[in-house]
């Protein structure tokens, strides 16, 4: 975790790359979030890829997951970006 800090000190934005086709959250995503924290970065973008590997309403309650794990964790609005790199899908 401490070289993931020196190496975000200079950073002002994150990105929170979440698989769609994963629970939520993963191990990796909770140290990365509490990072996103202890910076106390203000930019966030999560981003929901493999979205074309789940279907719409699997989609959706991987939605409610990762919207309940960063819930009272980031305080600030963040951009929310569901991606298929396969189906060059991005909303």
């Amino acid at each position: 975790m401490a070289t993931m800090l020196n190496g975000a000190a200079v950073m002002d934005a994150a990105l929170l790359l979440i698989a769609g086709n994963e629970t939520c959250p993963q191990p990796q995503t909770s140290e990365h979030l509490a990072a996103v924290e202890i910076m106390k970065l203000e930019n966030i973008i999560i981003l929901q890829n493999k979205v074309d590997l789940i279907k719409e309403a699997q989609a959706s309650e991987h939605h409610k997951s990762i919207s309940a794990f960063v819930k009272g964790k980031i305080s600030t609005p963040y951009v929310w970006i569901f991606y298929s790199l396969e189906a060059r899908y991005c909303r």
